[in-house]
């Protein structure tokens, strides 16, 4: 008895250790693959995709994910560094890209005891090119930002000079050249192109997704059996050109482009059986999609029947959809509910704030800057993703979203779409506006029938240009709320004479509050304090609290509506979130009500809403 009593207890505490334990992270990123290839996403795909489809099966697909850019370099600093890429330099051939020094998803789950390993396109620059000694480290990759392993290559696969990178070295030196590519039929920049050049003597282009693939897998053997949980970070070099299918892939479909999906999909396929295989699969999140939308016209569409990009407007570099909006999919095995699909607006930025809240890695006021977490929305408590976004094209065009909203200071695609542009005339839009909402093929410009939205994605790239972010300084929220002497507390009251507080009056000075109620009213507004929750709200602040709080410089202003269930926080002005009350409403109210026993209207608010 005793016996089975104590196998029971350790199988119960097994299970309860295997159910704490943060997750491996495996992310797969496609190169230039788009929203319609995979059919999960286009069921009129000429392109079969078994295997994403599958992801799509088992976890959770988004349909408004973006990539921060519309092109290579820009996207994959922003994946790793949760920061959008219109703020730093993105000048690859001669440095580093991402700042030494700068919190990466590689380091911040390091730090949290996580092996960490990339295979594939780096595509980040190192320092001192682009001239460099092949013989010698190359200084500011993988390794040098947060990385423990890597095996790829320095850049994309049509780009020179070819050669492969193992840790900190080129594994042969490229001291060899092989002439330019190009296939018949094609743009200039389709098909099998790549640039002549340098190349090393092991390398060939055809073996490049192969390799990539077999390093990919052999890691996720030697993580059998390991006790700390992994990231594994597969950059692919596909379907960027050159269309390299092997022969397996030949003629799967009816053009070459299709073909390497197909190849693609079968890399995602062997990564997920090998997770399967080694016993890893259960405690894996594994996350698919790509850095930017793909290089298709409108005749290759009418020429093979395959739209890579429905029902989006544009390709690769552009700020409409098609250069940004990604296939993004997620499988957590008891996290994310099988099967669902969220319209939920999100960033590839929101890697680092995601992956570091699973792993408890809080990130700090100058970390991530425009990362934000997406637990809440993976695990079902949440359908409301982000508010605001930012994109860069590869003309260096911003495109903005708020909720249904997108901007564009341009007339042109921002990128590879040739547009013709005739002179404007008087009164003519100077820019684009679309309701997504209703129009996503981006058709209508409502630039000229909405100047105050337009307003308001002036006012919102000048706040964040000024201020480097979008996330808000959540540090600094906390400590203000955590050093303040005393909470002021007034009453918001729409005939107050006493000030204003955004639209409505305060009806009082104030008065200090401190003591043991102070402590619980800060204890509960920090538990609850959500960034990633603001969302334009109506608010019927009658009756109403507003609680300010000042540390230094800072100042944190709450204001408390028990009609809508919600408390607004701010930061000197600026809007952290619009978090619901709803579980905390009684232990709020019971302060609330102490704070005002005079008060006829707060002490007649029902504990729940009616």
């Amino acid at each position: 008895m005793h016996l089975w009593f104590l196998l029971g207890f350790l199988l119960a505490a097994l299970i309860l250790d295997a159910k704490d334990r943060s997750p491996n992270f495996v992310v797969i990123l496609a190169d230039d693959m788009g929203y319609g290839d995979a059919t999960c996403y286009n069921p009129k795909s000429k392109s079969p995709t078994p295997h994403i489809d599958r992801l799509a099966r088992e976890g959770m697909r988004f349909t408004d994910a973006h990539s921060p850019a519309s092109w290579c370099v820009p996207t994959r600093y922003g994946i790793l560094t949760g920061r959008y890429p219109h703020r730093a330099d993105m000048d690859w051939r001669r440095k580093a890209v991402i700042e030494e020094g700068r919190t990466t998803v590689g380091s911040a789950l390091r730090e949290q005891g996580y092996s960490t390993a990339m295979v594939g396109k780096w595509h980040l620059g190192f320092d001192g090119g682009p001239d460099y000694d092949y013989t010698k480290p190359l200084v500011g990759g993988p390794l040098d930002r947060g990385f423990d392993f890597y095996y790829g290559m320095s850049h994309s696969l049509d780009i020179v000079p070819y050669y492969y990178i193992s840790g900190r070295k080129a594994v042969m030196v490229p001291n060899q050249q092989i002439g330019p590519r190009n296939t018949e039929g094609w743009s200039p920049i389709q098909g099998e192109f790549w640039r002549g050049g340098p190349i090393s003597p092991d390398f060939k282009h055809v073996e490049v997704l192969p390799r990539f693939t077999e390093q990919s897998v052999d890691y996720l053997r030697s993580r059998r059996d390991q006790a700390n949980p992994f990231f594994l970070y597969v950059a692919l070099p596909a379907p960027h050109t050159p269309w390299l299918p092997t022969k397996p892939f030949q003629k799967r479909t009816n053009n070459m482009y299709t073909d390497f999906v197909a190849m693609v999909d079968d890399t995602v396929g062997q990564i997920l059986k090998a997770l399967d295989d080694n016993g890893l699969a259960r405690d894996t999140l594994v996350l698919f999609t790509s850095d930017n939308g793909p290089v298709w016209y409108d005749s290759d569409t009418k020429r093979f029947g395959h739209s890579a990009t429905t029902p989006l407007r544009g390709m690769k570099g552009d700020a409409w959809e098609a250069g940004h909006r990604m296939p993004f999919i997620v499988r957590w095995p008891h996290s994310v509910k099988a099967g669902t699909v969220s319209d939920a607006l999100v960033c590839q930025t929101d890697l680092l704030a995601t992956f570091g809240a699973i792993a408890g890695r809080e990130l700090a006021d100058d970390e991530g800057e425009d990362s934000e977490n997406l637990l809440p929305i993976l695990t079902g408590h949440r359908k409301e993703g982000r508010f605001e976004m930012v994109t860069l094209s590869s003309r260096k065009v911003l495109g903005a979203r708020r909720g249904g909203w997108k901007y564009m200071n341009t007339l042109s695609s921002g990128g590879f779409t040739k547009v013709h542009l005739a002179k404007p005339k008087p009164g003519d839009p100077k820019g684009q506006l679309y309701n997504l909402s209703n129009d996503l093929g981006e058709m209508e410009n409502r630039w000229n029938d909405a100047p105050g939205v337009v307003k308001e994605f002036e006012a919102m790239l000048a706040s964040q240009k000024e201020s480097e972010r979008s996330r808000p300084r959540m540090q600094a929220f906390a400590r203000t709320v955590q050093k303040a002497k005393s909470i002021r507390t007034w009453r918001l009251d729409p005939d107050g004479q006493n000030g204003t507080f955004a639209d409505y009056a305060i009806d009082a000075p104030g008065k200090a509050l401190a003591g043991k109620p102070s402590a619980r009213l800060r204890r509960l507004l920090l538990a609850d304090a959500d960034p990633v929750t603001r969302h334009d709200e109506k608010f019927h602040f009658d009756p109403g609290i507003l609680l300010r709080f000042q540390s230094g410089k800072d100042e944190v202003q709450v204001a408390i509506c028990f009609i809508c269930n919600k408390w607004a926080l701010y930061l000197n002005g600026e809007t952290v979130s619009y978090t619901s009350i709803e579980e905390e409403r009684r232990a709020v109210l019971v302060e609330v009500k102490a704070i005002f026993p005079n008060d006829k209207i707060i002490q007649g608010i029902p504990e729940k809403l009616q």
